[in-house]
C-alpha cells in the first residue's frame, strides 16, 4: 500500500471528559495545533562567548473552528456545540441549559488522520497495511469559547484548549503516533 501524499479533507476528533467520548469532527472546520516552544536564551560570559540557558517548554494550544448548532450534550456521543463543556455543564437531558460557572473540566483530545475508512473514532485501532497519524493531548483545559455570526458564515465558533507538556510529576501529556503501513496501531 502506498503512503498518502498528504492528510487532507477529513480528520477524526475525540473529546473525552473522563466520562464520555464525544466526536466533534462533524462541527469542526479547522484544527490549529500550536505546540509549545522549547526556547533557549544565550547569556554573554566574560570571555565574550555565550552560555545557553534552556527555557522550559511552553504549553500547547489546540484551537478548533467550526459551526455549532447548539450548546452541546455533555453525555452525547456527537457534538452540536461545546458551550456546555466550557461552562462545566451537567445538564444531560433535553432541552439543554448551561449557565456560567467557575467549573473547569479536564479533557483528553485525540486527533487522527488515516486512510483506513473502517475506523470511526480517533481512538480506534488501525490495521496493518494502513497509514495514520494520531495526536493525543491529555489534561487539557478549555480556555476559550467564542461565537460569531454573519449572514455568509452563519453561527461560527472558536474553541481553544491548553495543556502543559508534562504533569507535575514529569509524565508527558502529549503523545504522537504513526502507522506506516507495516504494523497495526492499537486502540487508545
Amino acid at each position: 500500500m502506498t503512503a498518502p501524499d498528504m492528510w487532507s479533507e477529513s480528520a477524526l476528533i475525540d473529546l473525552y471528559n473522563g466520562t464520555t467520548h464525544v466526536t466533534i469532527a462533524p462541527i469542526v472546520e479547522s484544527i490549529d495545533i500550536d505546540a509549545g516552544d522549547k526556547d533557549v536564551e544565550y547569556i554573554a560570559n566574560c570571555k565574550g562567548g555565550r552560555l545557553e540557558k534552556k527555557i522550559p517548554e511552553a504549553e500547547t494550544t489546540i484551537t478548533f473552528e467550526g459551526y455549532a448548532i447548539g450548546i452541546g450534550d455533555i453525555d452525547g456521543t456527537m457534538a452540536t456545540g461545546l458551550d456546555a463543556f466550557f461552562h462545566g455543564g451537567t445538564d444531560s437531558t433535553a432541552p439543554f441549559t448551561v449557565t456560567s460557572s467557575s467549573n473547569r473540566l479536564t479533557f483528553t483530545i485525540t486527533i487522527m488522520w488515516t486512510d483506513d475508512t473502517t475506523v470511526t473514532t480517533a481512538t480506534g485501532s488501525i490495521a496493518s497495511g494502513y497509514f495514520a497519524l494520531r495526536q493525543k493531548f491529555a489534561n487539557c483545559r478549555m480556555v476559550s469559547c467564542k461565537a460569531s455570526f454573519s449572514p455568509t458564515d452563519g453561527n461560527k465558533g472558536t474553541w481553544k484548549f491548553k495543556t502543559a507538556p508534562f504533569t507535575k510529576t514529569g509524565t508527558a501529556n502529549i503523545t504522537e503516533q504513526e502507522a506506516d503501513g507495516t504494523a497495526s496501531l492499537a486502540t487508545l
